[in-house]
């Protein structure tokens, strides 16, 4: 039997606490105040959602690496020897022969044999070309793929991390394929790769900082785009990340998400630093979206839009609903001033969960518990008069929980005629992803 639960909460509680200047918060805040946020995407998402740009890069298999056949790879074995019985193991050209081959054995539905081969191809790259040549690089996304196929989530870490040394830095970035490894470094933190996430956080905060510093007098704001909105999404996790000096001295108190909850302990530097950047996080957010709209060279009006867009909601999620519905309304009248108005259905015509960019995304695919959910929204983007029902009684605990995140997530409300209204009733399909999908997420 299908069973519903249902409660009418009114959400709200102690407003934040909103101080002038920076420097006046930085001196005087003791401890950064919990988002009561719920971060959308990390245990449940509506069905059939997904954000392309914070989904791994895919390389495409020809048609014809598509359809090797075992006759086809073993000439291509024969032809490699020969190669390098004629002109040595480490000759030049046997970079193209084995790159070749590596493709064919992806095409062929072995991606571990194709990481070998691409990795001696590699080698010998770096022996006749030095070890940042740029014909690396295609190689060294051929190899992604491959150890992506495998979930060996390691030995990816680490070939991103050479794929960026490779990329270079400053004016030569290709910012495209930066933002490609810093949507990486979020999604190792999604997958827990570390002992401790505090580092590895800080470091995808400071290198896209560096990079934003770097190029901001050099790029055009179409190509500086991809690093503002790869750090606003940085600045989600450092907002939803686990405060263990908060948490910890309220006893029986329960931190609304994080990706580690340390034991009561002394804070170490990395800790103390992330505390840091907490306490300006949020103004952070709101000014790298400001000076990026506010940029001379910005004449897309779609991108101003959705620059514009993404600063109402990272104030909406943060609670700052006043100025999020006063930039709600500003979006609907540049839309509709600059002739936008499929944009402004798309974005506004119902209401959409914050963050709506998958900066915390553990979306395994098609796993997850599936749970209908019914609420309204209020014209200040929260869920009330929630109800979710499970398809399987057995599966009732995860609409319970499922009912419990709904109701601490901030939505983008509906708009009509330039301003937020109330929706509903709305009825949508989520997945919750229980423990048995988030362990296949972290290890295949």
């Amino acid at each position: 039997m299908k069973r519903w639960m249902r409660r009418s909460v009114a959400q709200g509680g102690m407003p934040w606490l909103r101080l002038c200047g920076l420097v006046f918060w930085l001196c005087l805040a003791p401890a950064v105040q919990a988002i009561s946020s719920t971060p959308y995407g990390y245990d449940f998402l509506r069905s059939g959602k997904t954000w392309p740009d914070e989904a791994p890069v895919t390389v495409q298999v020809s048609a014809q690496d598509a359809a090797i056949t075992p006759a086809r790879l073993a000439e291509q074995r024969a032809r490699l020897q020969a190669m390098e019985a004629a002109e040595g193991p480490y000759a030049a050209s046997l970079a193209v022969p084995l790159a070749d081959l590596g493709r064919g054995l992806s095409g062929a539905g072995d991606p571990l044999a194709a990481a070998r081969v691409y990795s001696r191809a590699l080698h010998v790259l770096r022996i006749n070309q030095g070890l940042y040549s740029d014909q690396q690089l295609p190689l060294i996304k051929e190899l992604l793929a491959a150890h992506r196929s495998l979930g060996d989530w390691q030995a990816l870490d680490a070939r991103y991390d050479y794929y960026y040394r490779l990329l270079g830095g400053g004016e030569r970035m290709n910012t495209r394929a930066a933002a490609d490894y810093f949507r990486w470094q979020r999604e190792a933190l999604r997958r827990e790769l570390d002992s401790s996430d505090q580092r590895r956080l800080l470091h995808l905060h400071e290198s896209n900082q560096q990079l934003l510093l770097a190029t901001q007098a050099t790029l055009p704001a179409s190509q500086r785009w991809y690093l503002v909105d790869s750090q606003l999404r940085n600045l989600y996790l450092v907002q939803a990340q686990a405060r263990p000096d908060i948490w910890s001295s309220n006893r029986g108190a329960t931190a609304p998400f994080g990706f580690r909850q340390e034991p009561l302990q002394a804070l170490d530097v990395y800790e103390q630093r992330l505390l840091n950047l907490q306490r300006s996080a949020e103004m952070q957010g709101a000014q790298l979206l400001l000076d990026f709209i506010a940029t001379p060279d910005l004449q897309d009006e779609a991108l101003r839009a959705r620059a514009w867009l993404a600063l109402a909601d990272w104030r909406q999620w943060n609670g700052e609903g006043r100025l999020a519905a006063a930039d709600y309304r500003a979006v609907a009248a540049h839309l509709q001033a600059t002739g936008q108005q499929a944009l402004l259905e798309e974005w506004f015509n119902s209401p959409v969960e914050l963050p709506d960019n998958g900066a915390f995304t553990r979306d395994p695919g098609s796993g997850g518990v599936l749970v209908t959910a019914r609420y309204r929204v209020t014209d200040d983007g929260v869920a009330r008069d929630v109800e979710t029902q499970a398809e399987d009684e057995a599966d009732k605990g995860s609409a319970m929980r499922l009912y419990r995140s709904l109701l601490k997530t901030r939505f983008r409300p509906r708009l009509e005629a330039g301003a937020p209204i109330a929706s509903g009733p709305v009825e949508r399909n989520y997945r919750y992803f229980d423990a048995d999908t988030i362990r296949r997420f972290r290890s295949p």
